[in-house]
């Protein structure tokens, strides 16, 4: 009876033994702890918003600046100005020092080249072009934008006798600057896409024109007035007794 009960024992803690070998907890290795989150900065409430379209200085001029800005010429207008004037100048010397230099030139006459003086009217012609390039570099130092623009003119029309794309180059340069004095005086900007954008902006003119022409449109009831066409309704018959026999 005692050895059937130790038997049991052995047979219970071997078989104990057994099942705890498969029944360990698994050995995990120790992690390290995970690094706190960093705080998350608070936005600022205050942020810089740049430079905005309102802080930008503006294009357009008040009306007591565009006579000013008119008459004078900003550094654009400066720099191509000194170059049309240089090339002008430049020009109107070789040509005057040409003409002054080679009295004839040669021409076919009757199917032959002969030499035929040169007119004096070309030796003039130079001389006008460097004057006035003359008068357009003194309005150039001055900032006068109608000595300039009139300088252009004169020489550009001079040179279309002898080179006629280099004359229209300077007749246009001159109009560029008269259309850029037309846009300040109007818009007040010399800036083609602002003046568009003050255009579409403003009202047109037949409608301004309507709008200030037009009465004023009545707010109460008007009563009616006497009209000298209206007929009045004519009164009705009177009806005649018939006589009784």
């Amino acid at each position: 009876m005692a050895s059937s009960i130790g038997d049991r024992n052995g047979r219970s803690s071997m078989t104990s033994r057994l099942s705890g070998l498969f029944n360990r907890p698994a050995k995990i290795p120790m992690l390290p702890p995970l690094p706190a989150p960093a705080p998350i900065p608070a936005q600022s409430k205050a942020r810089d918003p740049g430079p905005t379209a309102a802080s930008a200085p503006s294009e357009i001029l008040p009306p007591a600046e565009r006579r000013a800005a008119m008459s004078g010429l900003n550094e654009v207008e400066v720099k191509w100005s000194k170059g049309g004037l240089i090339l002008a100048a430049v020009l109107g010397a070789y040509l005057t020092y040409y003409l002054a230099s080679h009295h004839t030139r040669q021409a076919k006459v009757h199917g032959h080249l002969v030499q035929v003086p040169i007119s004096s009217s070309f030796l003039l012609l130079g001389g006008i072009v460097l004057a006035f390039c003359a008068i357009g570099f003194f309005g150039l130092y001055r900032r006068k934008r109608t000595l300039v623009a009139f300088a252009f003119f004169i020489t550009g029309f001079s040179f279309t006798l002898i080179f006629a794309p280099l004359g229209f180059a300077l007749v246009f340069l001159g109009g560029w600057l008269m259309l850029r004095a037309w846009r300040i005086q109007k818009y007040g900007t010399p800036s083609a896409k602002a003046a568009a954008g003050q255009a579409a902006t403003r009202r047109p003119r037949r409608e301004g024109k309507a709008a200030a022409g037009a009465p004023p449109k009545p707010s109460g009831h008007k009563a009616p007035t006497a009209n000298k066409r209206y007929t009045p309704k004519a009164p009705p018959r009177k009806r005649v007794a018939k006589p009784t026999d």
